[in-house]
């Protein structure tokens, strides 16, 4: 049984969130800190509707402090699913991926909230919708292949996204809203696959850029060859070979 190996991206992921949650956990339940230094860093629907974007990309990095359970099992995703997308894309890629999940994720939720009072949550916060996409982006990319969830739990991709998307319509159903919300969970799965391998914009740009390509190469084919030789060079004159007598110009030694 192998262990997975997170990169250097994934690696500073993982201790961000860890040491994040340890920081604010013996700030507030030790230091007397307020529970309200939280605020600044969490999704709350009426200060993203009026502008406040940022929320949606450092919501992520924080778990409830008093549940180790919540931000340990975003670890536990990140651990085992994400190492096979990072050795494909690379660090860069692999951080893009992450935070625009998880603010996708977290928009949605926020406009859907915003549209349906049955789902809307005032502050939402946590890595499940991260977590989602990564586990929507790994599973189509390995349909056939398994992993071992927890080390003991053999799972397929494909089983892998019946599970996530039952118990995130399970969830709704009972109306039993993680700290992320009930439809961040659904955002995540839908940014997985808009933005992983198989995704239908990476298809779409891929299209347009090569019928660029194409356009480009049929405009180069259409200029007519240039005449004369070389332009503002000197020109080049044929000598017949077989001469016994070399010219006395010099010109033409070269």
């Amino acid at each position: 049984m192998g262990f997975p190996k997170p990169g250097k991206a994934l690696l500073g992921m993982m201790i961000a969130i860890g040491c994040i949650w340890v920081m604010f956990t013996l700030g507030v339940k030790w230091a007397g800190a307020g529970v309200g230094a939280l605020d600044p860093f969490l999704v709350i629907s009426d200060a993203v509707l009026h502008g406040q974007v940022w929320r949606l990309f450092t919501a992520p990095l924080i778990h409830s402090l008093g549940d180790p359970w919540h931000f340990i099992t975003t670890l536990l995703g990140l651990y085992f699913l994400a190492p096979s997308l990072e050795s494909r894309w690379g660090a860069g890629r692999t951080l893009a991926f992450l935070f625009g999940s998880a603010a996708f994720a977290f928009a949605l939720q926020v406009a859907v909230g915003a549209l349906v009072p049955q789902v809307q949550q005032a502050v939402v916060f946590g890595g499940l919708g991260m977590i989602e996409a990564v586990a929507v982006a790994w599973a189509l990319a390995h349909r056939h292949a398994t992993v071992r969830l927890f080390f003991v739990l053999p799972v397929t991709g494909t089983m892998l996204l019946v599970f996530i998307f039952v118990m995130s319509v399970l969830n709704v159903i009972a109306m039993r809203a993680p700290p992320e919300g009930l439809i961040t969970p659904f955002g995540g799965m839908l940014a997985g696959y808009l933005f992983g391998d198989f995704s239908p914009l990476r298809r779409f740009y891929l299209r347009m850029r090569f019928r660029q390509l194409q356009a480009q190469s049929a405009a180069l084919r259409r200029v007519p060859a240039a005449r004369g030789g070389r332009s503002g060079g000197v020109p080049l004159r044929v000598i017949p070979g077989g001469q016994k007598d070399p010219p006395k110009d010099k010109r033409y030694l070269n």
